[in-house]
This record gives C-alpha cells, structure tokens and sequence, in this order.
C-alpha cells in the first residue's frame, strides 16, 4: 500500500493515478509540437481548445464536477501544453534534434490525448487534491519543458476543482 493510498479519505481514490495521467498527458507535448513544427502549424489553437474546454465543461457536470473549476484546470492544461510545445520548438530552433518519425496529431495523438482527458475528468470526480499533495504531485509530473509557473498552475487548479 503506498503511502497515498493508505492515507486517503475514505471512499475517496488516491491522487497518484491522477497525477500520472496528467503527466502522461502533458508528456504527448513534445510529438505534438514536431507535428506542428513539421506541418508549419502555430502551437496555440484557439478553435481546438474551445471545443476542449467546452467538452470539460459538458463531462464536468456529467461527474457532478463545478464546469467553472474544471474549466480553470483545463485552461492550466492547455496552457501547460503550449508552453512546452514552445520550449521544445525553441529548443530545436537552437540546433537540438528533432524527432524524426512523428506521429499524426489528428490520426495517432489526438484520441490519446482524448481518451488521457476523459481519464482525468474521471479521476478528478473521485479525488479530491488537497494542498498536503502538493510533493507527490510535484514528484509525479515531471514532463521536461513544465515550467514551475506551469506546474503550480496546475496544481492549484486541481486543488480548485472540489471547492
């Protein structure tokens, strides 16, 4: 038993199978900024993250989650995800590698990223995130390029969402 799950609220499932599908989420950043990249496309997408937000908002009530606090979360997501796609892009414009072989962001990212958001919107309906989670979140959510701005972002709005 880890030490997470044997102090978590009764009825109430442990933050660390949240944490790491935020991570794994957040992880896709980098395939999705060289798609971008190699198709000449901006990394923020404003038509995207409307129908992304309006999905959260829609799964929210459907999990009986505040649409208005989940949609801040989302929004730190989102915001997560374009700072590290542009840290990558920066990277590989000052002469790092670039991935070679990337996969399709609509055909093979997408519905991962989909199905890794639905896993979260269900995830956050069981577990509450306390400020006391705030190491184990930090030790979970280690995607190279997260800013600690971005980071802490997304943790106070995983705090926000059962207030």
């Amino acid at each position: 038993v880890s030490l997470l799950a044997a102090t978590a609220t009764p009825g109430w499932a442990a933050p660390d199978k949240l944490f790491s599908a935020i991570n794994e989420r957040l992880s896709h950043m980098q395939s999705v900024a060289a798609w971008k990249a190699d198709n000449d496309k901006p990394v923020e997408d404003l038509p995207r993250e409307k129908v992304v937000l309006e999905a959260a908002r829609a799964k929210a009530v459907e999990n009986g989650l505040s649409a208005d606090n989940v949609t801040l979360f989302f929004q730190a997501q989102i915001d997560a995800a374009k700072d590290i796609q542009t840290c990558w892009i920066d990277r590989w414009n000052g002469g790092e590698a670039r991935p070679q072989n990337v996969p399709d962001l609509i055909m093979d990212v997408r519905p991962e990223l989909l199905r890794l958001g639905n896993d979260i919107l269900t995830l956050l309906a069981e577990t509450p995130v306390e400020a006391s989670d705030k190491e184990a979140f930090t030790q979970a959510v280690t995607v190279e390029c997260l800013s600690d701005d971005a980071r802490n972002a997304l943790f106070e709005g995983l705090v926000d969402v059962h207030e």
